[in-house]
């Protein structure tokens, strides 16, 4: 196996232009980005130009309210506006500058620096640079203009980067355009020497970022997540999507975590005592957060996320029977063990639950993945087979079309009835909305219906057989070194 270099223009690729949920140009905004590290002080300074802003205001934000590394000295300052007000909004920093009396320059001067250490790692995410290698999302680098706007019309908005020659940007989207609903604070930014592995299956290619050296091999790794996206194009529906960019870094302290970048882009963190890979739980996690172009609530966004994606390793080949129904076991009693469960519903955990746990902390987490395999359940049996929790998916995502869709418990709930042809009221009374305890994993799953195959193929019954078929002729992995 030989492996490649990945180059930043490589990686900086290009989703086609999207048209906005609204009529009419929306002329605002480009940004463009100059860093610049400054190793001996253990920072970095960023220059951003902002073109065509016209508002009252301008409101430079981090949009994370994660426990980041801040600024250093000052406040970020705008050429020829006098000093930003500074505040908090549900955690996330600001700052607000005064339109100035002549009006906004074509070209608004921002200037700021921060500090990036690895001295303090409080959680994966952090902005970390040691002798060879700098990791963050651009949550932790980049502020961003506030576009109301641009945002409620899920508008493009141009951002360009000068980077140091040797760091890489992981974007989000394709093209350097990005929308209102995916900001760029979803790009991952590395620094060192990454290497590249290749596997493509389904006319998919996933091309997987890697730093340092492993215990184990990452070409396996690129192959299983382009098994799992096979099975998620499969089951969930088309894409217009057909390479996906992946990234693994080692953390500093013994954890996983994995971040969806967008609507190509995955970035994981990973560190294990004992060498093993990020567990195929966590991957499979990630890529269906890539079939997802809706928003909705915690347990759907992320629970019954992780029922799909158990499933689907099932489907493509890597769970067999006895590490699925192990798997779905342990959700089970994670969630039963919780000192809450019979306590909060979803909407109070949201309310009162601490920030920054893991996912084992959050009924949202592993009640959601039970209600998951429950409302899958429900569909199967009522409908015989024909409709299932991926037919519901699928209708979610096609109301979607990448832009920003938000989907309240009344209207998954409605939608699953019209899918069912019967109300799903008593369901979401009891398990989403309710307190109820579900009955145990491994009852949900006996005698359950087989899902339909979304498109009928020769006979299949199931998604397993084309992912296994398309992996035996299809999978390749990278080349020559660049």
């Amino acid at each position: 196996m030989i492996r490649r270099v990945i180059t930043t223009a490589l990686m900086a690729g290009a989703l086609a232009p999207l048209a906005t949920t609204l009529p009419g140009p929306v002329p605002c905004c480009e940004l463009r980005y100059r860093v610049r590290p400054v190793p001996e002080s253990r920072a970095i300074e960023v220059a951003l130009d902002l073109h065509g802003f016209e508002g009252d205001s301008l409101i430079l934000a981090r949009a994370s309210d994660r426990p980041l590394i801040g600024l250093l000295n000052e406040d970020p300052e705008v050429a020829g506006v006098r000093r930003g007000r500074w505040s908090l909004v549900d955690g996330a920093p600001r700052w607000s500058f005064p339109r100035p009396p002549g009006g906004w320059d074509d070209r608004v001067r921002i200037r700021y620096r921060l500090g990036v250490t690895a001295e303090r790692p409080f959680n994966a995410w952090s902005v970390g640079m040691a002798s060879d290698l700098l990791y963050a999302p651009a949550a932790a680098l980049f502020l961003v203009p506030e576009l109301p706007e641009q945002r409620a019309r899920h508008a493009p908005i141009r951002v360009r980067w000068s980077l140091p020659a040797d760091w890489t940007v992981m974007a989000g989207w394709e093209s350097d355009a990005f929308h209102g609903a995916r900001t760029l604070v979803k790009t991952n930014v590395l620094a060192g020497e990454i290497v590249e592995e290749r596997a493509s299956v389904c006319g998919l290619e996933v091309a997987l970022g890697v730093h340092g050296e492993w215990d184990f091999a990452p070409d396996t790794l690129a192959s299983d997540l382009a098994s799992l996206a096979c099975a998620a194009r499969l089951r969930l529906g088309g894409s217009k999507v057909e390479r996906y960019m992946v990234t693994l870094v080692r953390a500093r302290f013994p954890v996983t975590s994995g971040n969806r970048n967008g609507p190509r882009s995955i970035g994981f963190v990973h560190r294990s005592p004992d060498g093993s890979p990020p567990p195929t739980r966590l991957l499979a996690h990630e890529i269906v957060h890539l079939w997802q172009r809706f928003d909705a609530p915690t347990w759907f966004q992320e629970g019954v996320n992780d029922y799909m994606a158990v499933r689907l390793a099932r489907e493509a080949g890597l769970l067999d029977e006895e590490a699925y129904l192990e798997r779905f076991a342990t959700i089970d009693s994670i969630y039963r063990a919780h000192p809450k469960s019979g306590e909060w519903t979803f909407a109070q955990e949201a309310r009162e639950a601490p920030p920054f746990g893991s996912s084992d902390t959050y009924l949202a987490y592993r009640k959601g993945a039970i209600v998951g395999l429950a409302l899958d359940r429900e569909l199967r049996l009522r409908t015989g087979g024909r409709a299932d929790l991926a037919a519901l998916w699928r209708e979610m995502n096609a109301r979607a079309a990448w832009g920003k869709v938000a989907w309240t418990d009344a209207e998954i709930s409605a939608r699953a009835a019209s899918l069912a042809g019967g109300g799903f009221g008593h369901f979401f009374d009891l398990y989403v909305e309710g307190t109820t305890p579900l009955p145990p994993s491994k009852a949900l799953l006996a005698n359950l219906p087989p899902p339909a195959d979304p498109v009928p193929r020769g006979g299949f019954a199931t998604v397993a057989p084309l992912v296994r078929i398309a992996l035996a002729l299809a999978v390749s992995h990278a080349g020559t070194p660049r």
